[in-house]
Formats: structure tokens, sequence, C-alpha cells
């Protein structure tokens, strides 16, 4: 009866060392088949987000083409005025004074049509900078002309730390923006 329960004890003992065994290597292939498939995931995960980042800006660019593009021979006043005031929501977004604003004369050589712009403008530094990003990101074509910067004055403002003087810039901005017309 020893013999029996020795001889079962050792199939016992065999079979759960051949089913850890042979378990562990199924589940090694199985963690390496899904490793694998991990990896395609993630890559495929990479492709996605960059077309989506790369049709984001296609959406953009889309944009930027279908309101330069016109059936008009000329700019029109609502086209002039929405710059204008667009420009001044910049600038009040910016918390920037405004001294003038005005479109100054049109431009037409061929199928180019050119609306051109004068800001007078007191800034910091900092709010320039601000306002000719938000001006490179608008939905139609902006061409900065000319920048004359004269600084006016320096102000010092009290900190807890020390002094920090601000210096005031009187700044002119030639601005145009662009139209293409169509061929009929």
């Amino acid at each position: 009866m020893k013999q029996k329960y020795l001889i079962l004890l050792a199939v016992v003992l065999v079979f759960g060392f051949s089913f850890h065994y042979f378990s562990r290597i199924i589940i090694r292939e199985k963690n390496k088949k899904i490793a694998g498939i991990d990896n395609t995931i993630k890559r495929n995960q990479e492709r996605l987000n960059s077309a989506k980042v790369l049709n984001e800006q296609l959406q953009e660019v889309s944009k930027v083409i279908k309101n330069t593009i016109t059936d008009e021979q000329q700019f029109s006043n609502e086209e002039i005025n929405s710059f204008v005031k667009q420009l001044a929501d910049l600038a009040d977004q910016y918390k920037i004074a405004i001294n003038s604003i005005f479109p100054k004369s049109v431009y037409s050589a061929g199928k180019i049509l050119e609306q051109e712009y004068v800001l007078d403008i007191t800034v910091e530094y900092i709010q320039l900078g601000q306002l000719l990003t938000s001006l490179e990101s608008l939905d139609q074509v902006v061409k900065v002309k000319t920048i004359d910067v004269k600084p006016i004055r320096s102000e010092t403002q009290k900190t807890e730390v020390d002094l920090e003087i601000v210096t005031r810039y009187n700044v002119i901005l030639e601005l145009s923006t662009f139209k293409i017309t169509k061929e009929a």
C-alpha cells in the first residue's frame, strides 16, 4: 500500500511539475505575443496622434486659404472694418493702448489684392511680442511691413524684492492683408 501511495505521489508530483513547466512556457509565449501587440498598438497610437496634429494644422492652413481666395476685385468695407476690429480686440486682450488705427491704401497687382493698415500703439516689450504672435495666428495672410519702435518713458514699479523698470514704447506697425482673386 505504501508503494502505491508513493507511486501515486510521484505521478502527482511529475504531473504537477509538468503542468507548471508547460504552463510557464505557454504563458511566456503569450506574454511575448501580448508585448508585440502592445508595441504595435503604441506605434499605431503615435501615428494616429501625429495624423491628428497634422490634420489640425492642415485645417488651419485650409482656413487661411479659404479666407484668402475671393471673387471680388477689391476689399469690401466689411472686410476692412472686420480686420480693424480684430486688431482692436487683440490690443484690448493684451491691454495695449491704441493711439490710432486706420486702413491705408489698397494695392492691386494682377490677381493679388493688398490692403494696408497703420496701427499706432503704446506697449511694453512683452505686449508687443504677444500682439505679433497673435497676428501670426490669424486666419488670413498678414504681413508686417514695418515696425517703428521708439521708447517713450521708463516707469519704476516697486516690488517686494527690488525695483523693476518698465520701458514703454511707441510702436507704429504697418500691416498688410492679402486676397487672391479667383480665375473666372
